[in-house]
Protein backbone atom coordinates (compact mmCIF):
# COMPACT_ATOMS: atom_id res chain seq x y z
CA UNK A 1 0.00 0.00 0.00
CA UNK A 2 1.29 3.48 -0.60
CA UNK A 3 -0.18 6.94 0.45
CA UNK A 4 -1.40 9.62 -2.21
CA UNK A 5 -2.87 12.46 -1.96
CA UNK A 6 -6.59 13.02 -4.15
CA UNK A 7 -7.03 17.04 -5.08
CA UNK A 8 -10.68 17.16 -5.90
CA UNK A 9 -12.10 19.37 -9.03
CA UNK A 10 -14.71 20.22 -6.49
CA UNK A 11 -13.47 23.20 -4.71
CA UNK A 12 -15.73 22.41 -1.62
CA UNK A 13 -14.07 19.13 -1.12
CA UNK A 14 -11.07 19.07 0.84
CA UNK A 15 -7.55 17.50 -0.07
CA UNK A 16 -7.44 13.62 1.39
CA UNK A 17 -5.08 11.24 1.87
CA UNK A 18 -5.74 8.18 0.73
CA UNK A 19 -4.16 4.51 0.47
CA UNK A 20 -3.87 2.59 -2.89
CA UNK A 21 -2.49 -0.87 -3.57
CA UNK A 22 0.92 0.39 -5.83
CA UNK A 23 0.24 -2.33 -8.43
CA UNK A 24 -3.99 -1.59 -8.58
CA UNK A 25 -4.66 0.29 -11.77
CA UNK A 26 -8.01 0.26 -11.48
CA UNK A 27 -7.86 1.83 -7.98
CA UNK A 28 -6.00 5.03 -9.96
CA UNK A 29 -8.39 4.45 -12.65
CA UNK A 30 -11.27 4.88 -9.54
CA UNK A 31 -10.11 7.57 -8.19
CA UNK A 32 -9.43 9.65 -11.51
CA UNK A 33 -13.06 8.34 -13.20
CA UNK A 34 -11.53 6.89 -16.22
CA UNK A 35 -8.25 5.97 -17.94
CA UNK A 36 -5.22 7.24 -17.07
CA UNK A 37 -2.58 10.35 -17.71
CA UNK A 38 0.35 11.42 -15.97
CA UNK A 39 2.52 14.46 -15.05
CA UNK A 40 5.41 14.47 -13.70
CA UNK A 41 6.27 16.85 -10.67
CA UNK A 42 9.85 18.17 -10.02
CA UNK A 43 11.17 19.21 -6.42
CA UNK A 44 10.63 16.87 -5.44
CA UNK A 45 9.54 14.23 -7.72
CA UNK A 46 6.30 13.09 -7.90
CA UNK A 47 3.27 12.02 -10.35
CA UNK A 48 -0.33 13.57 -10.73
CA UNK A 49 -2.97 11.12 -12.23
CA UNK A 50 -5.58 12.57 -14.09
CA UNK A 51 -8.48 11.38 -16.27
CA UNK A 52 -6.60 11.10 -19.90
CA UNK A 53 -10.31 11.43 -21.23
CA UNK A 54 -11.38 14.85 -18.83
CA UNK A 55 -11.08 17.18 -21.34
CA UNK A 56 -12.98 15.13 -24.01
CA UNK A 57 -15.66 14.45 -21.37
CA UNK A 58 -15.96 17.86 -20.07
CA UNK A 59 -15.11 17.24 -16.49
CA UNK A 60 -14.70 20.31 -14.45
CA UNK A 61 -11.51 22.42 -13.84
CA UNK A 62 -9.30 21.42 -11.29
CA UNK A 63 -7.85 24.17 -10.53
CA UNK A 64 -5.45 23.05 -7.57
CA UNK A 65 -4.38 20.35 -9.28
CA UNK A 66 -3.84 22.61 -12.39
CA UNK A 67 -2.08 25.19 -9.96
CA UNK A 68 0.29 22.45 -8.95
CA UNK A 69 1.19 21.11 -12.12
CA UNK A 70 2.02 24.48 -13.25
CA UNK A 71 4.07 25.45 -10.15
CA UNK A 72 6.04 21.60 -10.17
CA UNK A 73 6.52 21.22 -13.88
CA UNK A 74 7.83 24.97 -15.83
CA UNK A 75 7.05 22.87 -18.86
CA UNK A 76 3.71 23.04 -18.40
CA UNK A 77 3.12 26.02 -16.85
CA UNK A 78 0.50 27.80 -18.77
CA UNK A 79 0.07 25.34 -21.46
CA UNK A 80 -3.28 23.74 -20.27
CA UNK A 81 -5.59 23.35 -17.40
CA UNK A 82 -6.58 20.25 -15.64
CA UNK A 83 -9.86 18.85 -15.39
CA UNK A 84 -11.42 16.28 -13.17
CA UNK A 85 -10.24 14.72 -9.80
CA UNK A 86 -6.96 14.45 -9.77
CA UNK A 87 -4.17 11.85 -7.72
CA UNK A 88 -0.64 12.59 -6.42
CA UNK A 89 1.77 10.11 -5.87
CA UNK A 90 5.62 9.07 -5.25
CA UNK A 91 8.06 8.80 -8.06
CA UNK A 92 8.44 5.26 -9.75
CA UNK A 93 10.70 2.72 -8.28
CA UNK A 94 11.08 -1.08 -9.25
CA UNK A 95 8.17 -0.24 -11.49
CA UNK A 96 6.04 1.30 -8.99
CA UNK A 97 4.82 4.14 -7.41
CA UNK A 98 5.96 4.96 -4.14
CA UNK A 99 3.83 7.08 -1.34
CA UNK A 100 3.64 10.87 -2.27
CA UNK A 101 6.68 12.60 -0.71
CA UNK A 102 6.41 13.85 2.64
CA UNK A 103 6.77 17.46 1.67
CA UNK A 104 3.81 17.49 -0.57
CA UNK A 105 1.56 15.94 2.52
CA UNK A 106 3.50 18.92 4.88
CA UNK A 107 2.85 21.34 2.14
CA UNK A 108 -0.80 20.54 1.04
CA UNK A 109 -2.53 18.95 4.16
CA UNK A 110 -0.52 20.13 7.63
CA UNK A 111 1.65 23.56 6.71
CA UNK A 112 -0.46 27.10 7.68
CA UNK A 113 1.44 29.96 6.27
CA UNK A 114 3.31 29.36 3.01
CA UNK A 115 5.84 31.79 0.53
CA UNK A 116 6.98 31.41 -2.71
CA UNK A 117 10.47 31.33 -4.04
CA UNK A 118 11.85 31.94 -7.23
CA UNK A 119 14.51 31.34 -9.47
CA UNK A 120 15.39 33.30 -12.67
CA UNK A 121 17.18 31.93 -15.38
CA UNK A 122 20.66 31.70 -15.25
CA UNK A 123 20.32 32.01 -11.63
CA UNK A 124 21.06 28.53 -9.58
CA UNK A 125 19.91 31.09 -5.97
CA UNK A 126 16.46 30.69 -5.05
CA UNK A 127 14.45 34.36 -3.39
CA UNK A 128 11.70 35.20 -2.21
CA UNK A 129 10.03 38.53 -0.81
CA UNK A 130 7.94 39.22 1.94
CA UNK A 131 4.89 37.79 1.12
CA UNK A 132 3.47 35.24 3.72
CA UNK A 133 0.21 33.32 2.62
CA UNK A 134 -2.28 31.63 5.25
CA UNK A 135 -3.74 29.33 2.16
CA UNK A 136 -1.30 27.10 0.58
CA UNK A 137 -3.54 27.65 -2.63
CA UNK A 138 -2.86 31.52 -2.56
CA UNK A 139 0.45 31.02 -2.45
CA UNK A 140 0.06 28.77 -5.54
CA UNK A 141 -2.07 31.06 -7.68
CA UNK A 142 0.38 33.95 -6.62
CA UNK A 143 3.14 31.84 -7.85
CA UNK A 144 1.49 31.04 -10.96
CA UNK A 145 0.88 35.09 -11.80
CA UNK A 146 4.11 35.74 -10.76
CA UNK A 147 5.54 33.20 -13.54
CA UNK A 148 3.22 34.78 -15.76
CA UNK A 149 3.93 38.03 -15.34
CA UNK A 150 7.87 38.36 -14.70
CA UNK A 151 9.55 36.52 -18.20
CA UNK A 152 12.41 35.77 -16.02
CA UNK A 153 11.56 33.34 -13.54
CA UNK A 154 12.84 30.34 -14.58
CA UNK A 155 11.15 27.65 -11.57
CA UNK A 156 8.64 28.23 -8.75
CA UNK A 157 8.35 26.64 -5.59
CA UNK A 158 5.94 26.89 -2.48
CA UNK A 159 6.97 26.52 0.63
CA UNK A 160 6.54 26.81 4.12
CA UNK A 161 7.14 29.62 5.95
CA UNK A 162 7.87 28.26 9.34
Amino acid sequence: MITAIVIPADLTKPLALQEIEASDVDSYRSLVGGHLEVVAFQRPAAYLYINEEGQALDLPLNLRATLLAWVHNSAFRGNDWLVGDAVLVGAVKHGEDLSVPEEYVTLLLKAQRFRVAVQAYGDEQWYANDAVFDAVFAAYIAAADLAQRWTQVAELMVVVND
